[in-house]
């Protein structure tokens, strides 16, 4: 491949910061809000202008795995932020009123949230943008990661590119929650990839929301072909799936868009024929990027198994807990039979560089355990641990493989957070 060699240049500090979060999906705002509250100068970079990533940018509208989907279902193990977010969200009217999940519906209050929750998707971004900014974390949107600072092996900041231009921004810990461990690819962390259909991995996909329908009529057909939660008086549709390709890699990234977005109207065309329920129903929206499922895993000091997960394992270093179902490696969506398996701090905690935490989808497991805890329920209870722990890396001056342990889970549990101490 020919290359091009790029004259070197200065170019401007943005800032330093104790703390900086690559991403604003739900581990990243997440993580933002907790190092912030916790009294770290924190900034979040975000390369849209809302927060919430898949959540959003995918429309992937269900908060899912506050507690286990089958009983034993008596203990929500995702509380803190996640619980916080939904009972905001209730507030101001947020919440649709179906999900696409069979569950128990538990009376909306603190420690009694149900399996799942439809969100309407711009109160979302606006409820998540102001409990950021009220957090007292700087934001900075349209911004893309770039590179990473490294100076003698040590990650000292992120390069990052946006309107104003390429710039550089210093950092004492850096929290990756690109989804697609950008920054720890960068840095040269060891990680493995998925690509294509090269082994049992998730799918994407690309949402669409319709209007119109008749709330009335025989929805069944509809939620045979998979229809998604209702919000806002919209019905969140699962779109074409995409080909297998590889996430990372902008060529095989836009022939996926591509091939997608020309889908969606034979999709719904075929999804209204016999439907009459669908006789005035029109789409409104697609989601501006298709919803990614995996890239990267880092590969951290620990790597969570299926084991772990089906076993129900708890870790003396757990910051967060994890009861959602395993949904396709079986073959099937195998649910689990305990209340909930422990998420260690080690999977969090790249080999190599010592100031990196990853949270998010990315953390280091093999698919089984990937396919429970990335729903967005965890996924926020394991940003909200490593913002935190990074907040107390900052106070004691060290750095996040020697962090107090204790004094970070003693944290979360005065925010609110569950690791375990409601277990029966």
């Amino acid at each position: 491949m020919e290359s091009y060699k790029e004259k070197a240049k200065e170019i401007s500090v943005f800032g330093q910061y104790d703390v900086i979060v690559v991403g604003g999906g739900c581990a990243g705002l997440s993580a933002a809000i907790a190092a912030a509250r916790n009294g770290a100068n924190t900034l979040i970079i975000e390369r849209f202008g809302y927060f919430g990533g898949t959540a959003t940018a995918s429309l992937m509208l269900n908060i899912n795995a506050f507690r286990n989907q089958k009983k034993p279902d008596y203990l929500q193990t995702s509380k803190g932020i996640a619980e916080e977010i939904i009972l905001k969200m209730d507030e101001i009217d947020g919440l649709g009123d179906m999900t696409s999940y069979e569950q128990e519906e538990y009376e909306l209050k603190p420690g009694n949230l149900s399996y799942s929750y439809p969100i309407d998707p711009e109160k979302f971004k606006y409820l998540t943008l102001k409990l950021v900014k009220e957090s007292g974390a700087d934001i900075l949107f349209h911004t893309y990661f770039s590179d990473v600072i490294m100076e003698d092996d040590k990650l000292k900041g992120i390069i990052v590119e946006n309107k104003s231009g390429r710039q550089a921004i210093k950092g004492d810990i850096i929290i990756d929650a690109s989804g697609d461990a950008d920054a720890a690819y960068k840095a040269g962390v060891p990680y493995r990839e998925v690509k294509g259909d090269e082994e049992p991995r998730l799918g994407d996909q690309l949402m669409y929301r319709i209007s119109g329908f008749d709330r009335e009529g025989d929805l069944s057909a509809v939620n045979d072909w998979g229809s998604g939660p209702v919000a806002a008086g919209c019905m969140n549709i699962w779109g074409p799936s995409a080909p297998l390709l590889n996430g990372t890699n902008a060529q095989e990234l836009t022939r996926e868009e591509i091939e997608t977005r020309l889908k969606i109207y034979d999709h719904f065309k075929k999804l209204k024929e016999n439907n009459s329920a669908l006789d005035n129903a029109h789409i409104i929206a697609t989601g501006p990027l298709v919803g990614i499922r995996q890239t990267r895993f880092i590969e951290g000091q620990y790597k969570l198994t299926a084991d772990d997960v089906l076993e129900g394992r708890q870790f003396d270093d757990v910051i967060a807990l994890c009861s959602s179902p395993i949904i396709n490696y079986y073959g099937y969506r195998r649910y689990l039979e305990h209340e909930g398996y422990d998420i260690p701090y080690r999977c969090l905690l790249p080999r190599k560089i010592d100031n990196l935490i990853v949270a998010g989808r990315c953390i280091s497991s093999d698919q089984p355990s990937y396919e429970s805890y990335r729903a967005m329920a965890p996924i926020m209870s394991i940003g909200e641990g490593a913002g935190t722990a990074a907040a107390v890396c900052i106070d004691d001056n060290t750095v996040p493989k020697n962090v107090d342990i204790t004094k970070v889970q003693q944290k979360l549990k005065a925010q609110n957070a569950e690791i375990g101490q409601n277990r029966q």
